[in-house]
């Protein structure tokens, strides 16, 4: 969710530079955090972020309760991630679970093959394992989507994703119950970070994911430079210990907080609007 200080909000609409960029400070980690799990994609995600920084400076006049204008923002984030961004580039391989697990079947081979030192094994699993979770829920339709995220990943409450969404919250559950179901059945029969029996793991796809160019050895797309990311034994570890559906949800929680520079890029286009005003 978004919190603001609603002074700032106050100020940024009066005019006070510092207190705008404030603004778009606050907002950007977690829009771009949602934009990621929504789109999948770095670049993706960073575009629709800064789109959607735009849309909230651009409308701070129209905000009736400033106390309010976290969730307001969020709202916004929401609406615009659902039905207006256009499809990104994972979206355009229209992805669905049978198809991804036909995929993760694939091109299965020891880390050992590939040449990586100990630090390049480590940041290519965890690509790996970022890029897959991230891709699993491309696999469901934006509205199941975004409802997974808020009520699974983000554990905003049914009331209050209900709201965000502006839909019912009796139908809000029942979108989240299939969304649900849809990945809890989908990693319990193709994930090895939940199910022992599964031939699929992080370690073994990385040969595959480096010949077909989706990461690239030595580099970081999508990890955050957070010394607290768990290792996968650390998550296996955690997801053990779990229902399959509360072990599904915490998989996609393992994922780190992804940060950007947009409010960087921003900075700048804020400074260009001024100067033509």
């Amino acid at each position: 969710m978004i919190r603001f200080d609603a002074q700032q909000v106050v100020a940024a609409r009066e005019g006070n530079r510092a207190a705008l960029d404030a603004v778009v400070r606050a907002a950007e980690r977690p829009v771009f955090n949602l934009a990621v799990r929504m789109l999948a994609n770095r670049v993706d995600a960073e575009d629709a972020t800064q789109e959607i920084l735009v849309k909230i400076i651009t409308n701070l006049g129209s905000i009736r309760d400033v106390e309010a204008a976290g969730a307001w923002a969020f709202k916004i984030a929401c609406r615009h991630l659902v039905h207006e961004r256009r499809s990104g580039a994972i979206e355009a391989m229209r992805l669905s679970f049978e198809g991804f697990a036909t995929d993760l079947e694939t091109g299965l081979s020891p880390l050992s093959d590939h040449g990586l030192n100990e630090i390049e094994a480590k940041l290519a699993i965890d690509e790996v394992k970022i890029g897959c979770t991230l891709a699993m829920l491309v696999c469901l339709s934006r509205e199941l989507r975004i409802t997974y995220i808020l009520g699974d990943i983000f554990e905003v409450t049914d009331t209050e994703a209900a709201e965000i969404l502006e839909i019912d919250p009796a139908a809000y559950r029942q979108r989240l119950r299939r969304a649900r179901g849809a990945v809890t059945g989908f990693v319990t029969k193709s994930c090895g970070l939940v199910s022992e029996s599964v031939p699929c793991r992080c370690q073994r796809r990385v040969g595959q994911a480096l010949r077909v160019g989706r990461i690239a050895k030595g580099q970081s797309d999508l990890r955050a430079e957070s010394p607290s990311v768990p290792s996968l034994d650390e998550i296996r570890s955690r997801i053990g210990l779990l229902e399959r559906g509360r072990a599904s949800a915490a998989l996609m929680r393992s994922n780190p907080d992804f940060s950007s520079r947009v409010s960087e890029l921003m900075s700048g286009l804020i400074d260009r609007c001024e100067r033509r005003g």
